[in-house]
C-alpha cells in the first residue's frame, strides 16, 4: 500500500456531524427503488466520488467526523443493516432476536471472512464489539451509548451455536438501529492487534467489509480495492448493477467545483446541498435520490464550572433565538432550501415533537434588551463561513460581542464534548438517521465527561426519566409519548434553539448508480451500471 500524507488544506462546504442511524425515508427522483441510475458507459471499473472532508481514522470505532464514518462502511461489515424502505436487513448477521429489553441474540453468517483470509466467526464479533464498548476515546464513548445505550453492554459468543449474545445492564429499544450504524464495524484481529495501524490504515488484514485501502493522501484522497474474495453483500433488492473495482475518493474544493467536475464527467457521483443539485435534477443524463441529512442546531453550554455566560440564564438563552431570522440563516447556509427545524431534530423522524408552540419568535428589539454587553463564544465548523457569518453578525446586530472559533469536524466534534471550557454556544450539525434518542440525549442524561452523551451540560432529571421510560417502552404509543415528553423539557428549558434541516442530493451520472437506505446513503451501494 502507498499512504502519502499530505496537509489537510480547508474546504468551503457544510459538512454533516456523522454517527449513527434511524430515521423516516425521502426519496425523490427518476427511480423509484431508492437508486440514482444512469445508462452511458462506464469505464474501467471504477467510481469516481468525493467526500466534504478527508479521513482523519480508519478505526471505525473512533469515527468521529462525517467522511471517517462513510469510509467505514467501505471497510468494515456491521451486523445488520438498514432495510430499503424500513426495518433491518442481515449484514454479518443472519438472525437476529430480541429476547428481552436488555438481551439480544445474533446468528453470524458462517461464509464471511477477513481481508487475510481469516474466518469470521461470533468471537471475533464479540472481541470488536468490546473493543467499541470500552475504548477510551472520547469519540467511541459517545458512539457506545448511542449503541447500546447508557447501561453496560456484554457480549458472549458461542462458536459452536454460532451466536453471539449482548446483554445490556438497562434496557434500549434502540440497539438493533445501532448496529447498523458504520461505527459498529467489525474489526478483524489483526487490526485489534495493531491499533495505531487500525487507525492509519495500514493494517492488511483488519477489514472486515468489501473494500480495503489502496493508497491515502491525508486530506487530499484515498482510493480503496474490492476484495476479490468478498461475497457477504447486503440482500439488497433495489440494488442494481456492478460494484466497482477501485472507488477514488477525492476532498471537494467546493460545490460549485463539484458540480463542474460532475458535469464534465470528472466525478461520477457526488453529493449536493446547495443550489447547484438543480444544474442535475431536471436533466435527463442524471438522476438522483434525496435524503433529509442534517439537523442544524444551537447548543447552549450549561457545564457548571466553565464559565458559560449560559448557566442559570434562561432569559440570555431566549435572546440568543430571538435574534437570529432562521429563514435568514437558512439562506446563508443553504441557499434557503433547507426546511424550518422544530424541535431536536427533522420532523421526518418518528416520534418528533412540533415546537413551535413553545420556539420564541424572531425579535431583535426584545434580543438587543437581554444581549447588549454580553460576550459570546461560539463554536462551529470550519467551512460554512457564510453561515457562521450571518450566526455571529445577528448576535453582534442584538448588542453581544461574539468571539468566533471554527474548527475541523473532529476537532470540532471533540472540543464540544471534552472541552466545554472554550465555549458557551457551539452550532451543531446532527444527521438525521441517527436515532432520535441520540439528539435527546444531546441534551439530557449523562454528560461527555460520565460517559453520556450531553453536551449540553443540562441536569434534566424530568427529561432523562422521559427518555429511559421511551427506551424502555415496547408499545410504540407509549414509546412516542414518552419521546415527546423529553422533547418539550428541553424546549421549554431553552437548552438549545432549532435552526433547519438540510436536503442532501445524491447526483449520480449516466452509466452510475447509488441508494439510500430508510433515508441513509450508503457509499457501498454505488454501483457501475452500464
Amino acid at each position: 500500500m502507498n499512504i502519502k500524507h499530505h496537509s489537510v488544506t480547508r474546504r468551503k462546504v457544510i459538512v454533516a456531524a456523522a454517527l449513527l442511524s434511524a430515521a423516516g425515508l425521502a426519496l425523490t427522483g427518476c427511480g423509484a427503488t431508492g437508486s440514482a441510475a444512469g445508462t452511458a458507459a462506464a469505464s474501467d471499473g471504477v467510481i469516481n466520488t468525493e467526500l466534504w472532508y478527508a479521513p482523519t481514522t480508519f478505526d471505525p470505532a473512533l469515527a468521529s467526523g462525517s467522511s471517517d464514518v462513510t469510509v467505514a462502511r467501505l471497510g468494515f461489515d456491521t451486523l445488520l443493516r438498514k432495510g430499503e424502505t424500513e426495518g433491518y436487513i442481515g449484514g454479518l448477521a443472519t438472525d437476529w432476536t430480541a429476547k428481552s429489553g436488555t438481551e439480544y441474540e445474533f446468528t453470524i453468517r458462517t461464509d464471511a471472512t477477513c481481508s487475510d483470509g481469516t474466518v469470521i466467526t461470533p468471537s471475533i464479533v464479540a472481541a470488536s464489539l468490546e473493543y467499541l464498548a470500552t475504548a477510551s476515546d472520547s469519540s467511541a464513548q459517545a458512539s457506545k451509548a448511542t449503541v447500546f445505550g447508557p447501561g453496560t453492554p456484554s457480549f458472549t459468543a458461542d462458536d459452536t451455536a454460532g451466536t453471539v449474545t449482548i446483554d445490556l445492564t438497562e434496557p434500549y429499544s434502540e440497539v438493533l438501529d445501532g448496529l447498523t450504524s458504520e461505527v459498529t464495524g467489525i474489526i478483524c484481529p489483526a487490526g485489534l492487534a495493531d491499533l495505531p495501524g487500525l487507525a492509519a490504515g495500514t493494517v492488511a488484514g483488519a477489514w472486515s467489509g468489501p473494500y480495503t485501502l489502496a493508497d491515502f493522501a491525508a486530506g487530499v484522497s484515498a482510493t480503496y480495492t474490492l476484495r476479490d474474495d468478498y461475497d457477504a453483500w447486503p440482500d439488497w433488492q433495489g440494488v442494481t448493477g456492478t460494484p466497482a473495482k477501485t472507488v477514488n475518493i477525492t476532498v471537494s474544493t467546493d460545490s460549485n467545483t463539484s458540480a463542474n467536475l460532475v458535469a464534465s464527467g470528472g466525478i461520477d457521483i457526488s453529493r449536493f446541498y446547495d443550489s447547484n443539485a438543480q444544474r442535475f435534477v431536471d436533466d435527463s443524463a442524471y438522476s438522483y435520490v434525496t435524503i433529509p441529512s442534517s439537523a442544524y442546531t444551537l447548543i447552549f453550554n450549561q457545564n457548571p464550572g466553565t464559565g458559560s455566560v449560559f448557566l442559570d440564564r434562561p432569559d440570555l438563552r431566549k435572546a440568543v433565538s430571538q435574534a437570529i431570522d432562521k429563514e435568514g440563516f437558512n439562506a446563508a447556509g443553504l441557499d434557503s432550501l433547507g426546511t424550518p427545524l422544530l424541535t431536536v431534530t427533522a420532523s421526518s423522524v418518528a416520534c418528533t415533537l412540533d415546537g413551535s408552540d413553545l420556539l420564541p419568535a424572531f425579535d431583535v428589539a426584545a434580543a438587543t434588551k437581554v444581549l447588549t454587553g454580553q460576550t459570546i463564544r461560539l463554536l462551529a465548523m470550519s467551512n460554512w463561513d457564510p453561515a457562521i457569518d450571518f450566526l455571529a453578525e445577528s448576535l453582534r446586530t442584538a448588542g453581544a460581542t461574539v468571539e468566533v472559533s471554527a474548527l475541523d469536524p473532529a476537532d470540532w466534534q471533540a472540543e464540544m464534548r471534552t472541552q466545554p471550557e472554550k465555549w458557551d454556544i457551539a452550532l451543531n450539525a446532527t444527521t438525521t438517521a441517527n436515532p432520535l434518542s441520540e439528539a435527546i440525549s444531546t441534551y439530557v442524561g449523562p454528560t461527555a465527561a460520565n460517559g453520556g452523551r450531553n453536551i449540553a451540560g443540562v441536569d434534566n432529571a424530568e427529561g432523562f426519566a422521559d427518555l429511559q421510560a421511551a427506551l424502555a417502552a415496547t408499545d410504540p404509543a407509549e414509546q412516542c409519548s414518552a419521546f415527546e415528553d423529553a422533547q418539550r423539557t428541553i424546549l421549554e428549558d431553552m437548552s438549545m434553539t432549532p435552526l433547519i434541516t438540510d436536503t442532501h442530493f445524491i447526483i449520480a451520472r449516466q452509466g452510475y448508480a447509488s441508494s439510500v437506505f430508510s433515508g441513509y446513503w450508503d457509499i457501498s451501494s454505488m454501483r457501475i451500471t452500464s
